[in-house]
């Protein structure tokens, strides 16, 4: 759909996502301090299903849904440098939060 604006929040003094759901699979054994990133795509968890597992303010920065029989996710910003900063791409975390994204996802 179109949303009529652009959707970029470009945060060059940083910002960090704030961890709502700490017990979601996708965030298992990831610390609630996540690294700085220089912005995001807004996002708007309106699905009634919609869990949102972290939020920069007020906007939802990872959300996830069962749909049927699959599952969705939206990651808000970038996985590699640009918005992902050096701090995100070398976090000791990276890889598991990626594996454990791609394995909620899959059913795993």
């Amino acid at each position: 759909r179109s949303i009529g604006f652009d959707d970029r929040v470009e945060r060059p003094e940083g910002c960090t996502p704030t961890v709502a759901e700490t017990e979601h699979p996708i965030l298992n054994g990831i610390p609630k301090q996540w690294p700085t990133f220089l912005g995001y795509n807004k996002l708007v968890a309106d699905k009634p299903d919609a869990n949102v597992l972290m939020s920069v303010d007020e906007d939802p920065f990872l959300s996830v849904q069962s749909f049927g029989q699959g599952r969705v996710a939206a990651f808000a910003s970038d996985c590699s440098p640009h918005w992902g900063t050096d701090s995100f791409v070398n976090w000791e975390h990276y890889p598991r939060f990626w594996a454990q994204l791609v394995d909620w996802l899959a059913g795993r």
